[in-house]
């Protein structure tokens, strides 16, 4: 006697193609959706490096503004300077708060450093220019993305430095 429902017999496993393609389906958009956290991460990342930049950017030219003498006699042109520089010792002024503008200068730029070494991974920065053709202040950091074209780092040792650049006059 044969089979009364011949459906079963001719409809074996297709079932089991249905749900594996669907799993594919559904990995392929998990990928995808990671690839897209990933991309939102590193974005986020970097947004937070430029707005650290622009912090310490601004507060180093507000104290180049609040010291124009210095400003005038050079103390704020720190031509070159190489990442990474090793620290400098506070200058001696400090302590007796009796400083010359180029003292203040350059215990403005030991703080400015320092707190940029604090706060971002591999941070150190520099100035350079004068009152007349203005300043640009350089951050430099390890981060996602981003390369700054300067002198002051050398890309084959220190691939993974980044930095980003401010002009201002004061």
């Amino acid at each position: 006697m044969a089979p009364v429902n011949h459906i079963a017999t001719t409809q074996s496993g297709i079932g089991m193609i249905e749900v594996l393609v669907s799993l594919v389906i559904v990995g392929a958009a998990l990928l995808a959706l990671v690839d897209v956290q990933t991309a939102a991460l590193r974005a986020q990342k970097l947004a937070h490096f430029r707005l650290m930049h622009s912090h310490f950017s601004a507060n180093l030219a507000e104290r180049v503004r609040a010291n124009m003498r210095g400003a005038h006699d050079g103390g704020y042109s720190l031509s070159g300077q190489v990442y990474p520089l090793p620290p400098s010792a506070v200058p001696s002024c400090i302590e007796s708060g009796i400083c010359s503008p180029q003292e203040l200068a350059a215990a403005d730029i030991h703080e400015w450093r320092n707190w940029l070494a604090y706060s971002l991974s591999g941070g150190w920065g520099d100035i350079s220019g004068s009152v007349t053709r203005g300043f640009t202040v350089r951050i430099y950091f390890k981060a996602p993305e981003g390369r700054c074209e300067s002198d002051a780092v050398d890309v084959a040792h220190h691939p993974d430095v980044h930095c980003m650049s401010m002009h201002f006059f004061p």
